[in-house]
């Protein structure tokens, strides 16, 4: 017998260590799990973002808070700019690729077009983003029949609060933000003491100017809402997400970088500045009962367009009509973050910081069944990034928008899609929509 059997001699003892080792390897190796297979796509949804506007606020108004004048605009305030009109037929290309590449589309636009359903609030950027994706997304096709409220109507899918159909307990959204900033605004500006240092010197030095105030030097406060507002963080909080929001704008345009933020601002400092715009967002539009007050009708109509794929027959507060298998829904990045703060969604793109809502930026639902016959969901927010928006180049398969998958805690498996299945979809917006925040009826 060869010496290095001699050795070894296998009793009965060692052979249950082996076997115990064995066991305990397998248990500590990370699980692998077999891709599933796409599935046939049934059903998207996009809920976007408009494109490129012009600020909100006047350049007067923002001029309390800069050393110099803010650069003039080429159209009047919060209207869709010719740049964020191109953007969007960019987006409306890059939809017709991927979705015609996945089989839900033909690629004849005509073929199409019945096969799309377009809802827009009835304020002009939103729906003129409508139109110029429909012109990306449907080539050489009329203007699509766009489903809109009456001019000067109020909104409920979009703004419900100030339409008066959802009537939230605005001293417990009061509560809810606290809640989570241990009780005294002063907290955001000590944390955040950085971005507002950095914003600052953008703006320049404003001290001892007649008529100007350092954004930091703002009381702070967390008070009841006001118009589609839930909840208000005044003070620092939202000047500083408004005036950064007026400089992404100026970037997103395409301005000379010597106008961008008066020479001041570059891209790595625009993506520490928008930590500030998302922290506004969160607190005020994602703080959960605030999401419920302002996107529970919305996310109800949306849950009801994927029952009737998913289940067949009619539902009357789906969106479209059935067999249509591309709906889109253009509003405002508070529908986003609303709906997101229903789902516990959280994303980043490239050159951005947390749960980014970027002109032309979409949540966008893929309602998908694979061979089994189940229902699964893939959601993701899918923007093109802050230089493709910029400088506006085409899109296509080989040169996509920025995508993320959203991973929804308690429903996502472990899939390259990290699919949702649908009765875990389903579950979770019922137990997060409230129920008395719903306008039943056609959306």
């Amino acid at each position: 017998m060869p010496c290095f059997l001699r050795s070894f001699r296998l009793t009965s003892s060692s052979l249950r260590i082996l076997v115990l080792l064995s066991l305990s390897l397998l248990a500590a190796a990370p699980a692998v799990r077999a891709a599933e297979p796409e599935g046939e796509l049934k059903l998207v949804i996009v809920l976007t973002r408009h494109g490129v506007r012009s600020p909100l606020q006047t350049n007067q108004i923002l001029g309390k808070y800069a050393a110099e004048p803010w650069p003039e605009w080429s159209v009047k305030s919060g209207l869709l700019t010719p740049h964020g009109h191109q953007q969007m037929v960019r987006m409306g290309e890059y939809y017709r690729a991927r979705y015609v590449a996945a089989g839900l589309l033909t690629g004849d636009p005509a073929k199409d077009a019945p096969a799309v359903f377009f809802r827009a609030n009835n304020e002009p950027r939103t729906m003129e983003s409508a139109i110029a994706l429909a012109a990306g997304l449907l080539p050489g096709t009329p203007e699509p029949n766009l489903h809109t409220l009456p001019k000067g109507r109020i909104d409920p899918l979009y703004q419900p609060v100030k339409a008066g159909t959802s009537k939230p307990d605005r001293d417990l959204a009061v509560a809810a933000v606290l809640g989570r900033i241990g009780n005294d605004p002063a907290n955001l500006t000590l944390a955040y003491r950085p971005e507002f240092d950095a914003l600052q010197r953008v703006l320049g030095p404003v001290s001892g100017q007649p008529g100007k105030t350092p954004v930091i030097e703002l009381p702070g406060a967390v008070a009841r809402g006001e118009f589609d507002h839930t909840v208000a963080v005044q003070g620092p909080v939202r000047l500083a997400m408004q005036i950064t929001d007026a400089l992404l704008l100026e970037y997103t345009e395409g301005m000379p970088m010597k106008d961008v933020g008066w020479g001041r601002l570059d891209s790595a400092t625009l993506t520490q500045l928008l930590k500030l715009h998302s922290l506004y967002f969160d607190l005020t539009q994602s703080t959960l009962y605030a999401a419920q007050a302002q996107a529970s009708n919305l996310a109800d109509h949306v849950l009801q367009t994927l029952q009737r794929t998913v289940r067949g027959g009619s539902a009357e507060g789906a969106f479209g009509e059935s067999g249509q298998k591309f709906v889109l829904i253009s509003g405002h990045d508070t529908n986003i973050i609303n709906f997101a703060g229903l789902l516990g969604a959280h994303w980043y793109l490239p050159g951005t910081q947390q749960d980014p809502l970027l002109p032309g930026g979409a949540l966008v639902l893929e309602l998908r069944q694979h061979s089994t016959g189940g229902y699964f969901v893939r959601v993701l927010y899918v923007s093109q990034t802050l230089d493709q928006i910029r400088h506006l180049p085409p899109l296509s398969l080989e040169h996509p928008p920025a995508i993320a998958p959203i991973f929804i805690p308690g429903c996502s498996e472990n899939t390259p899609g990290l699919e949702v299945p649908f009765a875990k979809f389903e579950a979770l917006l019922h137990r997060t929509i409230d129920p008395q925040f719903v306008t039943p009826g056609v959306p």
